[in-house]
């Protein structure tokens, strides 16, 4: 039944899934093929351009009845040819600009500048373009040197597209032929580009309006002559898909589009063995895939209905009975049956019973530790932000040649150092913060001088309460980094706030507040620390409020105050505290 269904499902998803890639390949490059003439459109157009522009210049045409009597050296010939430059603009839209005059002469303009005479029966294109009376009309690629700068006669020729116009002096009369050229590198990049970017690209060919080959212009001798596509799409209307047999015996998709603009048609040639080779390689896969399956499937459904459905039942029920109360309680009942493997499975299962009830019993036991082992954690966080924060001070200290108050600041940042690095990092008495809180504020006060102020009031009933290490300093800290965001003086303000059965102590600034953003991203932090519990991962400048409280909701518990925000004035405003009875 798996390899009747699997046969099915190939041939269904080879046939829908073909037609999907078909469809998809056939608007690709109906795109591609509109992208092609669209580029290379652009190109002949900047050419027609430059033509125009020249035709209808009637600074030109003042200066021409003069130019070939001039040298190339002369002021007129100059003119001429800055006026040849400033219409092809600075792009270079055409490579080189040539005005054959009827007269008998060639004035040349771009790569190479200058004039000489010329024999106009030699050029087989005159005719074509008289006939066309002032309309373009574009060549064929061809091979030449003759804009050659350097090289030797070995160097290989530079293909080119030249656009004719004839041109008229102002009594409407033709005088001679504008003819711009341009290089088929750049007429046909984005052909070329593609092509050797895109592995199995398609292949392209430009035919003009009589079914001369425009594209490719350069055939290498490995290179066969390509089919003659333009008699098979020259019967189709649009740019409609044909499908067509190839060389090779392959089915091969043609889309073709024709420009209204110079009349060439644009044929995208793609095998479709290339197109159906991803759909092609899956169905071979799911095939060998589906045999492989049912041989597994009849061995393996033979040999464990046989033998493993009756174990597997008995090792079942033992494991639906067991409950936490009796993991520890010995249910090593043999399976009796012939496979050695259940039944270590089922002994193992046992063993593992009462390893888990001792594990349980290790856990809880560890849980105390664990909360204990995050606590200094979190505190050893600390002390990189606060060496940055205090060496930056000193630096702008050292800067403004204030020697005293460095060995001032040095001095206690040095008692401050000791109480950070203390032995032990068991929770110290809020009256041991506070007096570090003092030193701190110290320190910014000879950073700041008159511009800062501070005031502390903590009641003495509270002085006691064992708290962490460094659980007041970063608020204030934050409080001094955020609350001098305006005009000196800088006041911040420390107090505590004891009610029945909670205290708290409140650190305020004078500053701008908390901004909307910033409360956001606060709450969307102490919302993540509370569902993903653990150390987090935080930069120095990046500690702050979420250590605090991180910090003093494992020393706290579910008795926790912590509170963010501004006071009515608009200034920013942290408290922490907590809810109990006894102190």
């Amino acid at each position: 039944m798996a390899l009747i269904v699997v046969l099915l499902y190939s041939v269904f998803f080879y046939h829908y899934t073909s037609d999907i890639l078909i469809e998809r390949e056939t608007k690709n490059l109906r795109e591609l093929n509109s992208s092609f003439l669209t580029q290379t459109d652009s190109e002949i157009r900047e050419l027609d351009d430059v033509s125009i522009n020249i035709s209808y210049s009637s600074l030109i045409k003042e200066q021409l009845s003069e130019w070939t009597d001039t040298s190339a050296a002369s002021d007129e010939f100059r003119s001429l040819a800055r006026l040849f430059m400033s219409i092809n603009g600075t792009n270079l839209n055409a490579d080189q600009i040539n005005l054959y005059d009827y007269n008998g002469y060639l004035l040349r303009v771009g790569t190479k500048t200058n004039i000489y005479p010329i024999d106009l029966d030699s050029l087989d294109w005159m005719d074509t373009v008289s006939k066309n009376a002032g309309k373009k009309t574009v060549s064929l690629p061809y091979a030449t040197n003759d804009l050659k700068t350097s090289g030797t006669s070995s160097t290989p020729p530079t293909w080119y597209i030249s656009l004719y116009r004839t041109l008229r002096n102002s009594s409407k009369e033709e005088i001679g032929v504008i003819e711009t050229m341009k290089k088929c590198s750049s007429v046909f990049k984005s052909i070329m580009t593609y092509r050797r970017r895109t592995e199995h690209a398609p292949a392209v060919y430009i035919y003009d309006a009589d079914g001369n080959m425009v594209y490719p212009y350069e055939m290498s001798e490995e290179e066969h002559t390509p089919a003659d596509y333009y008699s098979l799409v020259s019967r189709q209307p649009g740019n409609d898909s044909v499908k067509t047999l190839g060389a090779a015996g392959e089915q091969e998709l043609l889309i073709h589009n024709t420009s209204s603009y110079t009349g060439w048609t644009y044929v995208i040639v793609q095998d479709e063995a290339e197109v159906l080779h991803p759909v092609r390689n899956m169905m071979r896969f799911m095939i060998m895939v589906g045999f492989l399956i049912a041989g597994l499937c009849l061995v393996f459904s033979y040999m464990t209905s046989r033998q493993l459905i009756k174990p597997i039942r008995k090792l079942k029920r033992v494991i639906h009975k067991t409950m936490l109360d009796t993991l520890d309680e010995n249910n090593k009942a043999e399976l009796s049956n012939s496979f050695a493997e259940l039944e270590e499975l089922n002994q193992e299962f046992a063993d593992m019973n009462v390893n888990l009830k001792k594990s349980m019993n290790e856990l809880l036991d560890s849980r105390a530790q664990e909360l204990k082992s995050r606590n200094l954690a979190l505190q050893s966080q600390i002390n990189p932000h606060f060496y940055y924060n205090t060496l930056a001070s000193i630096i702008v200290l050292a800067e403004k040649d204030r020697k005293e108050e460095v060995i001032t600041i040095c001095r206690n940042l040095t008692r401050m150092m000791r109480y950070i690095t203390g032995s032990s990092n068991a929770p110290v008495t809020l009256w041991e913060e506070m007096e570090y809180v003092r030193k701190y504020l110290y320190c910014m006060k000879v950073r700041f001088q008159e511009n800062l102020n501070y005031t502390i009031e903590v009641d003495e009933s509270i002085l006691d309460v064992p708290v962490p290490k460094l659980i007041i300093q970063p608020i204030v800290e934050n409080a001094l980094k955020y609350g001098i965001d305006c005009k000196p003086p800088w006041d911040i303000t420390i107090r505590s706030v004891i009610t029945e059965d909670c205290w708290r102590i409140e650190v305020e600034d004078t500053g701008s507040g908390f901004s909307g953003e910033s409360l956001k991203m606060i709450r969307e932090r102490i919302r993540i620390a509370d569902e993903q519990p653990g150390l987090p991962e935080l930069n120095i400048d990046g500690l702050g409020l979420l250590n605090v409280y991180i910090r003093w909701h494992l020393h706290c518990g579910e008795q926790v105050i912590f509170e963010y925000g501004n006071t009515g004035q608009h200034h920013g405003i942290v408290a922490i505290g907590r809810c109990t009875k006894a102190f």
